[in-house]
């Protein structure tokens, strides 16, 4: 007789909560964080902060120059084909690096960091808060193998990036910290930078609208086109900090995304980028 045979528990990839429409921001035009949850607000409620000013010279997380990047059409099996950017970093292994979610680490990615018992100005149309269980493996899969591949767990964790013309809140509840992992790409040099920004718990990330840089001018140096920056990010590596031997499967989180009109338009639609070598993503310390 063969040897009895057991299946392994069930891998969770992520789960999709309920979500709902944010009220109209000229009514309510502040946005709260209340220890990790985002409260609309007609009146400043705590500490009112703005967002980060842009500042395209910061640096941080591992950088990787002389990289190059095409155009490439994803066919899936249930959804009509798109077209994503593959990236090339040259390199066998992709590194990016753990950091805690400062604010100037966020700031170096185009972010703010948005501490509980903060507010911010924030009036943007179309968007909504939804709740989302990511698995300590949702990074182990692809959008973009095509054929209905979207839910197979792969052997690693390759590079899945995008930006987009909405804004878009990630709130850490807790009680491991939510991961953001996020790129400042310099295409007119060929340059990008990568990290993992470690969001702690009643902490949130706020990352504004985003949109390719502007061509440079004939006559541009190169640190001017060092200068001209596309932040991006990606939240599957959401679960990063229940990667230990005895950590829990899943993370549960709250995020403020575009509907799905402003998830489809042109205009505002995400566009997403790819690298397909192995990455690495470390603990932080």
């Amino acid at each position: 007789m063969p040897p009895d045979q057991s299946d392994f528990d069930p891998v969770l990839f992520i789960a999709d909560g309920p979500s709902h429409a944010l009220l109209d921001p000229v009514k309510y035009p502040y946005m709260c964080n209340q220890d990790g949850v985002g409260h609309q607000s007609e009146v400043i409620i705590g500490d009112l902060i703005t967002l980060a000013p842009e500042a395209p010279a910061l640096e941080r997380g591992a950088t990787y120059r002389d990289i190059a990047h095409w155009r490439r059409t994803v066919t899936p099996k249930d959804w009509p084909s798109y077209e994503i950017t593959e990236f090339d970093f040259r390199v066998p292994e992709v590194r990016y690096e753990p950091l805690p979610a400062t604010p100037e680490n966020a700031q170096a990615f185009g972010a703010t960091l948005l501490r509980s018992g903060q507010c911010l100005h924030f009036v943007y149309q179309g968007l909504v808060m939804a709740h989302y269980t990511y698995g300590k493996w949702a990074g182990y899969e692809s959008p973009y193998l095509g054929d209905g591949r979207s839910r197979e767990l792969l052997t690693w964790n390759a590079t899945d990036l995008e930006y987009h013309a909405f804004a878009h809140i990630f709130f850490s509840q807790g009680p491991d910290p939510l991961v953001v992992t996020v790129a400042r790409w310099r295409p007119y040099v060929n340059e990008i930078s990568l990290a993992d920004l470690w969001v702690q718990p009643g902490d949130a990330l706020v990352i504004p609208p985003k949109v390719m840089a502007p061509p440079p001018v004939p006559g541009m140096s190169e640190e001017q086109k060092r200068l001209l920056v596309v932040d991006m990010h990606n939240n599957r590596n959401s679960a990063q900090a229940c990667r230990r031997y005895d950590g829990p499967p899943s993370l549960a989180t709250v995020t403020v995304l575009g509907d799905e009109k402003v998830m489809t338009a042109p205009l505002t639609r995400p566009h997403y980028h790819e690298e397909k070598q192995p990455t690495w993503h470390g603990m932080l310390r």
